[in-house]
């Protein structure tokens, strides 16, 4: 499966492909090159957000093949003041960084979509009569096209001092359900993830606060790649690695 990975460079997105990528081809966006080795193909375009079309352009001219699903690992979290009290500019520039990420991935998914799709179709027509009864694809439904976009326990809950994130969070929840409903060439998919990822050295955790390994999440991960049908949109993990819809 070819996976292309928005939020490459991040904490998630770099323990993901490090995961993923023993099984699977995986792309990471990113805006500049990375300066170490990393486990994905590392795709620089610095202005995706605004120019979704440098991306499909990007892919074309490095010679990769079909995209197969997207996973959004966009955004962050931050401990701040107030939301009120931070001002409009900050809150412009969390919309900036975070909804509006996960808007351009979502709308690269459809046209990416497309794109399998015509190239799908142009390979099942040159293998036509080679092989008939049965399927010898492997891998996941080829007719499918999945996004699954990663959110966490601020899109549920209003956490002080990450005012942003929780408005954005719900919003980015609304999002991928709206998306669900309206498409009609890709399934989308949230994982909420509900409690801090370990490894992660910017979670507080006084007191003994547990957490979500990212093996922990990538396992969840697998499963909706291949049949997100499985799974309702809005999904969730916590920490005792229980997975629940909703």
């Amino acid at each position: 499966m070819h996976i292309l990975l928005f939020g490459a460079s991040g904490h998630v997105g770099t323990g993901l492909a490090r995961l993923l990528s023993p099984h699977h081809t995986v792309t990471g966006i990113v805006r500049q090159r990375p300066t170490t080795e990393t486990a994905y193909e590392p795709l620089i375009v610095p202005d995706w957000v605004d120019e979704p079309e440098a991306v499909t352009s990007a892919l074309a001219s490095a010679g990769r093949p079909p995209v197969d699903a997207v996973i959004a690992a966009i955004g962050g979290w931050y401990i701040d003041e107030p939301v009120l009290d931070r001002g409009l500019g900050k809150f412009d520039a969390d919309y900036d960084s975070y909804l509006r990420g996960h808007f351009t991935a979502c709308a690269l998914s459809q046209s990416l979509a497309t794109e399998r799709s015509e190239a799908v179709g142009s390979s099942t027509e040159r293998s036509t009569g080679q092989v008939s009864g049965r399927s010898t694809d492997a891998g996941p439904d080829s007719t499918r096209f999945v996004h699954l976009a990663l959110n966490g326990v601020a899109s549920v809950e209003a956490l002080a001092g990450s005012g942003a994130i929780s408005v954005f969070g719900a919003a980015q929840k609304m999002l991928i359900e709206v998306a669900a409903a309206e498409s009609t060439t890709v399934d989308f998919r949230e994982l909420r993830i509900m409690a801090p990822i370990g490894g992660d050295d910017r979670n507080d955790l006084t007191g003994g606060v547990d957490t979500v390994p990212l093996v922990q999440v990538a396992e969840a991960i697998t499963p909706i790649l291949y049949s997100p049908e499985r799974f309702d949109v809005s999904m969730e993990i916590h920490a005792t690695a229980e997975t629940s819809d909703g």
